[in-house]
């Protein structure tokens, strides 16, 4: 038995690791089967844009949703916003579609800060809601708000 589970890490895992490509994390356009997200090169660029802020954090997927954003099961989310930190290392932001059309782009850069510092929490397994360390995070970046 034991020797059966070594020969399957040892066997899988590297074909795994090589199907991957550098800087392409597995996705939750992937992982979440019959939900469809658009993914919006302008505010990919946005966002990314905001990487030094956070110890150049690597880039993080965002993806624009037809409201209602469902979290998870029926768990509506009646923010514009939020990060899924499900995959520690590999965090993702979504966007309600409709709030990205009408926003302007103080709100839009807000925002981004907003869950990108969600994102940066995640990656560093310390995501916990809006507690002070993700207080002291935002104001460091510039955001404002809560």
């Amino acid at each position: 038995r034991l020797l059966k589970y070594i020969v399957l890490r040892v066997v899988f895992i590297p074909v795994i690791l090589l199907n991957l490509t550098p800087n392409q994390p597995f996705t939750v356009e992937k992982a979440i089967s019959g939900e469809r997200f658009d993914h919006n090169h302008n505010l990919q660029a946005d966002a990314d844009a905001l990487l030094p802020l956070f110890n150049a954090m690597p880039s993080v997927p965002i993806y624009l949703k037809d409201e209602p954003i469902l979290k998870s099961g029926t768990n509506t989310e009646r923010g514009v916003a939020y990060t899924n930190c499900e995959g520690h290392e590999f965090p993702s932001i979504f966007m309600k579609k409709s709030f990205y059309e009408k926003v302007n782009r103080v709100q839009l850069i807000n925002i981004l800060k907003h869950e990108l510092t969600h994102a940066w929490l995640c990656r560093q397994q310390l995501m916990a809601g809006h507690d002070e360390r993700f207080r002291q995070k935002f104001r460091q970046v510039g955001g404002f708000g809560n």
